[in-house]
Parts: C-alpha cells; structure tokens; sequence
C-alpha cells in the first residue's frame, strides 16, 4: 500500500471539517440595516442598566439602588404626580432610608417588615414598566405580633434617558392587600375627571374605585 493510499482517510476527514455544512452559519442572515454609533451605545447602556434594575429590584426595601444605573437627574415621582426625591443623590438617599427602616431592630417589636418583591418586568424602547408585590410580616412577638400579614403591591415605570441611563421613576397603582391606596385612589380620580369630565366627582370617584 503506498504512502497516497495510507493517507486517503485523513484527507476526507479534513475535508469534511473545513468544508462549509448547509446546517450552520447559513439560517443566520445578516440584518439589512444596523444602529447607529449612539443608537447601538445607548442600547448597550440601556441593556446593562436593565440589568442592574432586575439585580436590585426584588430587594429594593433592604439595599440600595446600584448607583450607576441612575441619570443625575433621577427623580422619584408619586402616583399625584409629586416628586418624593429629585436628583440621585435625594433618590439614593431616600431608598437607603427606607432599607435601614425595614431592617431596623424596632420593627420585631413593632411593626411590619417587607420582604422581597416579586417582580414582572415590560421592557420597552424608551422605558421599563415593574409591577411588584411585597410581603409585609408582623414581628414574631412584641405589639406588632397581633397584626396580620399583608402584601403591598404597585407598578414602578422607569423612563431610559438618550444615554441608557433611568431618570424617572414613576409609582402607580399602590394597592395594600389588594385594594388601593388612597393616594392611587385620587389620582385615578383626577385622572378620569379631567378626561371624561363625569357628571359628577362621586361618579368619578365610583370607576376609579373598581
């Protein structure tokens, strides 16, 4: 058997290992248009930032916020439309208060105390909608033994800034045990009151109650 003959073998397999296969790389067609520069850096920011979102989220009343993630400008708006914090450093700061409430020792003798949230995200283009829920538990003994628990639920909708960063943070929707707060309950009132101008507040304030 000759030399040419000893290496027919090894020849096919080469070939069959470098030769292209109809089953990879041909069902991936490149995209007929592409981002630009700052479209594609704004996404990259924005995809990032999301993630840093979903990380913090479902621990939001225990640890602070990740810095990073927020524009300089952040503000916190209730659901009357009022800011509660505007700037990052009011944001971070109010959020860390409310971490170092919820995990004060006076709370396991009176009080409730949050749990983590449950968290169902929308993402969209230009912002991130979070409807979340909480669990709030009485202390084991103490004055706040006797409370039932409870669940604090609400939607917080995040608009992305031109550089993929999140400046507003928006709460709607606040519901305690299922029913809604009264902040939510008048805002939706007013709401509905300017748009359909009813023929009368009560009645306003009856469809806002549902």
């Amino acid at each position: 058997v000759g030399p040419s003959a000893m290496l027919a073998p090894f020849a096919w397999v080469s070939l069959a290992l470098i030769s292209p296969r109809a089953d990879v790389g041909s069902a991936a067609a490149l995209p007929t248009s592409f981002l630009s520069d700052a479209a594609f850096s704004r996404a990259q920011a924005a995809h990032r930032n999301i993630g840093r979102l979903r990380g913090f989220a479902p621990a939001a009343f225990t640890r602070s916020p990740p810095e990073v993630a927020f524009s300089d400008d952040i503000s916190l708006v209730s659901d009357l439309g009022v800011d509660l914090a505007r700037g990052r450093e009011a944001y971070l700061s109010l959020f860390e208060a409310v971490a170092a409430l919820n995990t004060s020792p006076l709370l396991d003798v009176a009080g409730l105390r949050a749990g983590e949230l449950q968290c169902d995200y929308s993402i969209g283009p230009d912002a991130v909608s979070v409807r979340w829920s909480a669990p709030l538990t009485p202390a084991s003994t103490g004055i706040s033994a006797a409370l039932p628990a409870a669940a604090l639920s609400g939607i917080s909708t995040y608009t992305l800034a031109a550089d993929g960063r999140l400046c507003r943070h928006e709460l709607s929707n606040l519901r305690l045990n299922g029913r809604r707060l009264p902040s939510s309950t008048l805002a939706e009132w007013l709401r509905l009151y300017r748009r359909s101008s009813p023929a009368s507040p009560a009645e306003a304030f009856a469809t806002a109650a549902e």
